[in-house]
């Protein structure tokens, strides 16, 4: 009798025991992304990271204040487990919103190609470059940022997020005088032309500065045969300025291992040519500043925030 009970009850636990274990993955094969520039639909570009390791990518579509005010108020009951952000100067907004900290044990293991700043807070998921486009209706085009300041109109449609191209334009100056700065800032901006948005029936002529993802997200821009993407722009002044994709994990994410599981992924596979979720951005560059072929000025990022934040608290 006594036999058959054990019997009895070791086959209950296997019985629920299997049941509580094939519930438990089912449960927690996700990753929720919040973002400010991957939409609903973007999470097909996870596909082949969903199929090799099994993780649902869910997407949650917020702007940063959106994102940093959920977590402030739910802490370590956040709903999404990391946050995906289009620019470097948003990283402003969490200054004082505690992110899960990346040890050199951690970064180590998931990330050692990754470049991590801000305390250890965030990693550069990618970089998005401000080129030169233009039709090439002209003998005498600028070669850099510089001789926009010299005679040359120039339009843009990133001017309502230009904080960083600024910041990097002041940085390039400090160099000069003082007199000498004033006056290529200055004529700079009136060089400056409203830009005209382009539509099927009438295209746009304009000689632009403008991010490299803008211009792929622009079908009327990017399917004029007539527009190039410049990418030698500024290569002669020690290369292109670039903003950054912004990648942080939620301190205490519920799905913290799928979390690191992604952030394998995409330190192992970002540097590819068809990467997906890279959606066109170029890796961290070489010791040289090339990568895939094209000259970055590269300033640190934890200086270009230490600009960032001084110049908005002198406009303030």
């Amino acid at each position: 009798m006594k036999v058959l009970f054990i019997s009895c009850f070791i086959s209950h636990l296997l019985l629920f025991g299997c049941a509580i274990e094939e519930a438990s993955p089912t449960e927690n094969q996700q990753l929720v992304i919040a973002s400010d520039y991957l939409k609903l639909a973007d999470t097909v570009l996870f596909q082949e990271f969903t199929k090799n390791s099994g993780i649902r990518i869910i997407i949650k579509p917020l702007t940063p204040d959106k994102i940093n005010s959920h977590l402030e108020m739910n802490k370590a009951n956040a709903k999404f487990d990391i946050v995906m952000l289009a620019r470097l100067s948003s990283v402003l907004i969490f200054e004082n919103t505690r992110l899960h900290n990346l040890s050199e044990s951690y970064l180590s293991k998931y990330a050692s190609n990754l470049k991590v700043f801000n305390n250890r807070q965030w990693l550069v998921s990618g970089l998005d470059p401000y080129f030169f486009s233009f039709e090439r209706d002209s003998v005498s085009l600028p070669v850099n940022y510089e001789q926009l300041a010299e005679g040359y109109v120039w339009a843009s449609p990133d001017r309502e997020s230009w904080d960083l191209f600024d910041t990097y334009f002041s940085y390039y100056l400090s160099g000069l005088d003082e007199q000498r700065q004033k006056q290529l800032k200055t004529q700079f901006n009136i060089n400056q032309v409203n830009y005209l948005q382009p539509n099927d029936s009438v295209r746009n002529r304009q000689f632009l500065i403008l991010k490299n993802s803008t211009f792929f997200a622009s079908e009327v821009l990017n399917k004029n045969s007539k527009r190039e993407l410049w990418k030698s722009t500024n290569d002669s002044l020690y290369g292109v300025y670039a903003d950054r994709r912004c990648m942080a994990i939620v301190d205490e994410a519920k799905n913290m291992k799928n979390a690191s599981e992604f952030l394998s992924y995409w330190d192992e596979h970002y540097h590819r040519d068809n990467f997906s979720p890279g959606k066109g951005d170029y890796p961290y560059p070489n010791n040289e500043g090339i990568s895939k072929g094209v000259r970055f000025y590269m300033v640190s990022e934890d200086k270009l925030l230490d600009i960032l934040k001084k110049q908005k608290n002198k406009a303030n």
